[in-house]
Formats: structure tokens, sequence, C-alpha cells
């Protein structure tokens, strides 16, 4: 198999690096690598409140786990897998240590649940890391998989997510997978590979629905290895590939439902009549609808067609003070400038400018190519821009490419660790808020929120940090908060007024801007992002926060400061502390 005129220069580079740094040095400064990425997020599980849609989850594996129903999570537009991966240890050893009673009301238990499911899911973590290393070992060397561990262990948005209990790590180290055996393939010609290679992207499927995008990927990779190797015959390459990928596809959805179990559901909880279709598709129409939503299907496929709806229709996002339902397609372009360290921009373009001195490893080609093919795709296929998150899979790719350099020229070593070291303090400064990390580009987090205030910054994580600034400052407890978030800020000793939305409850806002409170808090997710009714929060424009939590997601006002509020109004008008609102869920 060729790779371009130097193959045979390769082989025998492989062959030589094989036979140099035959110590224990590079496995253990991986091993250190594992230890301090895993000490951080340690420190971080526990330091925030939980994000958007990680107490449904928890919900969701606490009420499979008594009752194995999991429909809802389906109906939702999630997949069935990520979560299992993710709690099935937490959820096994709380019955075993005598906390049933946790699973079995794990809304009230959510400050003492999601630390114990962030916890158990970090072995994800650890697995792409593992993956991420040996990669780079096999292309590069051991100094370039040292590189690629200890980049991969300080990249603040790989720390951020993987110390939740979200679907984000595990897409990244099933897909990480997937690519990892694909390129394999590509290299030896091995069929079993291939397999094993569909099988991860299945595992991926069930992970986050992300993971449609690998076939078309893997088409695109295959036919370029082809062109690049001599073949001359397009059409036939074409075809080959073609019928290659379908048995990918096939070996891929078998993979989905044996790791599903088979579970199926409807589309629709409900029989019979149907209000959202009447009148929109005719009769007929409307009969082929309803026998499709009425007619049970595998659940992932069930839940991919619900998530394929509202990607069609579109969520509201925010960019650059704009916010709009379709979208942008240059989004995820401005969320990798501000929300990727400038270092490791920088080690990027040495890496560009220094190809042709370093050391070419077989079919290396395809980690830039894929970076570049997802990051297009994404863009080019989502009208729902919701974070930095959906292209964290390409982090892998990236980090190992750039790693080429610690096997290069003596001065290039020399930048790429000082690269790290710049990262490292990136880190150091944001820590253990990762999540709402943003370069010095863009302001970090205070001036990042006007340019992307979403999951970037503020997931609902602030309510945990909001709960320790009212115990060090008792005047913050007469306080009006505005919380965009899936949970109660009194489960995490939040004390106050609360007006709680979700994405899909704008309505329960009160009509206007009010606060009967001498403290006004705010989520910036509200103030700034796209999830208020437009101008909603127009009085605080201008007026600088009296200050903000620890992680920067929330601001809080004095009241008498913000025109039209005046200060705090009549006692007798107050609620009492620490009592829900009317838009609250009790």
């Amino acid at each position: 198999m060729r790779d371009g005129s130097r193959e045979h220069e390769v082989v025998a580079a492989e062959e030589a690096l094989s036979g140099r740094h035959r110590s224990w040095g590079p496995s253990a400064a991986v091993a250190v690598a594992a230890l301090v990425g895993l000490g951080l997020m340690l420190d971080t599980i526990g330091r925030s409140s939980a994000t958007y849609d990680e107490p449904f989850y928890l919900e969701t594996a606490a009420r499979w786990w008594r009752t194995g129903d999991q429909a809802e999570i389906s109906r939702a537009g999630s997949p069935l897998t990520f979560w299992k991966l993710q709690q099935i240890p937490m959820l096994w050893a709380l019955d075993h240590l005598g906390r049933g009673n946790w699973i079995d009301d794990p809304r009230r238990f959510e400050p003492e649940l999601l630390p114990m499911a962030r916890a158990s899911s970090l072995w994800i973590w650890a697995a792409a890391f593992a993956m991420v290393a040996l990669w780079s070992r096999q292309l590069y060397g051991p100094r370039a998989m040292v590189l690629a561990s200890w980049w991969f262990a300080l990249s603040p948005n790989l720390l951020a997510h993987g110390s939740l209990a979200t679907m984000e790590t595990p897409i990244l180290a099933a897909m990480t997978a997937t690519f990892f055996l694909f390129w394999i393939f590509l290299r030896t010609g091995d069929r079993r590979v291939f397999a094993g290679s569909a099988v991860a992207a299945g595992l991926a499927f069930s992970c986050k629905f992300t993971a449609v995008l690998i076939p078309p990927i893997l088409s695109i990779l295959w036919i370029i290895a082809c062109r690049i190797d001599g073949e001359q015959m397009p059409r036939r390459t074409i075809a080959r590939v073609a019928a290659g990928m379908l048995v990918f596809a096939t070996i891929m959805a078998a993979t989905d439902l044996v790791v599903t179990g088979g579970s199926t559901v409807t589309i629709s909880p409900r029989s019979g009549d149907h209000p959202s279709l009447s009148g929109r598709l005719g009769p007929r129409g409307e009969a082929m609808v309803r026998r499709l939503i009425e007619t049970p299907m595998p659940q992932d496929l069930a839940a991919f067609i619900r998530q394929s709806v509202q990607q069609k229709q579109g969520a509201p996002s925010y960019l650059l003070g704009e916010v709009r339902s379709t979208g942008w397609r240059y989004y995820y372009l401005v969320a990798l400038a501000v929300k990727v360290p400038l270092s490791f921009w920088l080690i990027l373009a040495v890496r560009f400018w220094a190809n042709r001195r370093l050391l070419r490893a077989r079919r290396d080609w395809m980690l830039p190519t894929l970076a570049v093919t997802f990051v297009a795709m994404a863009s080019l296929g989502s009208s729902r821009n919701f974070g930095i998150r959906y292209l964290l899979p390409v982090a892998p790719f990236a980090i190992i490419w750039i790693s080429a350099l610690a096997e290069g020229p003596a001065r290039l070593r020399r930048l790429i660790w000082v690269g790290l070291v710049l990262q490292a303090i990136a880190v150091a400064t944001i820590h253990p808020h990762e999540l709402s990390y943003f370069n010095v580009a863009a302001g970090g987090p205070i001036g990042g929120r006007r340019i992307l205030s979403d999951s970037n910054l503020d997931w609902g994580q602030g309510l945990r940090s909001l709960g320790r600034l009212q115990i060090a400052r008792p005047e913050l407890n007469d306080l009006t908060l505005y919380y965009f978030g899936d949970s109660h800020p009194s489960s995490y000793g939040v004390r106050g007024t609360f007006y709680e939305v979700r994405a899909i409850d704008q309505g329960k806002l009160p009509p206007r801007l009010e606060a009967r409170t001498e403290f006004l808090a705010v989520s910036a997710s509200l103030q700034w992002g796209p999830w208020a009714p437009s101008g909603y929060f127009r009085a605080l424009a201008g007026v600088e926060p009296f200050l903000f939590t620890q992680d920067t997601t929330i601001a809080v006002y004095r009241t008498a400061d913000v025109p039209g509020l005046g200060g705090p109004l009549a006692v007798g008008r107050e609620r009492p502390i620490g009592q829900a609102s009317p838009g609250s869920r009790q």
C-alpha cells in the first residue's frame, strides 16, 4: 500500500523509533498526565450545580434502573446508551451501599447524586485519553505520545465536559475509537478492523446522533486514500467504497440494536387523535404520519427521527448580540476562535508551517482532513447552534496531529512545549470553572458573554456558586433570581425569590422584569442569550453588576441601581425567602 513517494522512508523511520526510548519515561509521563486530568475533573465535579438536562438524565437512569422504563428519553430526542455507560457504576454502588432511596427520589437527592454520576463517568474520559495517547505513539513516536497526552489533559473544553454527566464525552470517545480503527484499516486492509470501526460507530450513534456524520466522512477519507494509492478508475473506486460503506452502515445499525437490547417505542405516546396533525396534511397524509408515529420502532431510531424534526424546526441561538432560530453557518468558526486557547492556534499554525520538515507518518493526512470535514458538515447541517460541545469530537484529531512536532527538530520541540505551558496557564486561570472558559482575545468569560452566551458560558451550572456567595454575604439572601436551568435553586442552598426558565417555557416569566428584593440576580443565558423574550432585560443595559458568582454565570445587581425597578417594593408584597415563584416547578 502506498502513501506518497516517501513510504519506504516512513517504514524505516517507524522501525527506528520503535527501538528508541525503550524506557518507562514516556509511559510514566502519560500516566502523570492522566492523573492530572482526572484530578482536575474530580476537583470540579462538586463545585457546580447541574447543567441543563443533567437532572433529566439522572431521573431517566433512576427510573430505568428501578422499572426498565426508558421511553421518555427517546421521545425527547436523546439516545439510550450514553447515560447508562455513565451511571450504571453509580447506581450499582448506591444499591450495594444502602443508598437505594437516593435512586428512588433522584430529584430530591440531586445535589448528592450529581457529583457521584459525574465521577462515575470519568472512565469514559480516561478511555478517550488512552486512545489519543496510543494513536499518537503509533503515528509519530513516544515523545509525541507524551505531548498529546498532556495536551488532552490540559484542554479546558475537554476538562469541562469530561466532568459532566452529559453525552459529549461518550460521543467523543466512541468516535475516536471509530476513526482510530478506520485509520488502521486504511493502512492494513484488515476487514476485522473495518468491522470493529463499524461497531464503535454503532456505539457512538447510541451516545449521540452526531454519529450520523460518520459514514459520509469515512467515505470521503476512503476515496482520498484510494486516490493517493494511485487508483485511476474513479467509478470503480466509488462503487467499491459505496458497497463497503453499506456494509459498514449495516454493522453500525446492528450494533445499535444490540447495545440498546432491541428496545422499541412509538414516537408518540398517544394513539387516535393527534391535534398537532389536524388539518395540516390532508386525510391521506395524516393517516400515513399517524401510522408512523404510532408504530413501535427501535428506540434510537425513534429518537433520531424526533431529533431530526427538531433540527429542521431550529431553536433560538445567540451569536454576537443577535438571536436567530435558524443558526449561522459561521457559528462554530466563531466558537472555535474564542473557546480554544490562543496557544493552540499558535501551535497549529506552526504545525502547518513545519509540515514538510516533519517525518511523514502513514495516513496522518487523515487527521486534519477529519477535523475540517467534520467542522464543515456541522456548520452546514445544523440549524441549532448551542455550543462548541458539538465540535468536541474534533479535538483528538487536532491534538494528535500537532503532537508530531514533539518528534521534530529541537527548536520545534521547545516551541510546542512552551505552547503547552501557556495552555496550562489558561486552565489555571479558569479552574474549576472550565465550562465558562473564553480565551484572552475574547475577554475571558466576562467579555465572552457578548459573543456566545449559551452553553459555552452558562448552562445552568451556577447555583452552587450563588449559594456559596450567599453564605459569605448574608445580605444577598434578599434576592430575586432569574435562573436558566433544569434544577430548583433551593436544592443547592440558594435563598430568595426564583423565576426558573427552561428552553421550552419562556412564558413563565413575569410580564416584565421585576424585583421586590434588595438584590437582583440573572443567569447570563437569560440576560445575554436566547432564552428570554426579546428586550426583557433591557433595563440592565449599562448597569454594572454589583458582583458575579465565582463562575461568572450569574450577575448580581443592586435593585436600586436598575432604572425602572427603584429598589425593594413594599415588604408586604414580598414572597418568603426560599419560596418558589409562580413560574417555578414545585
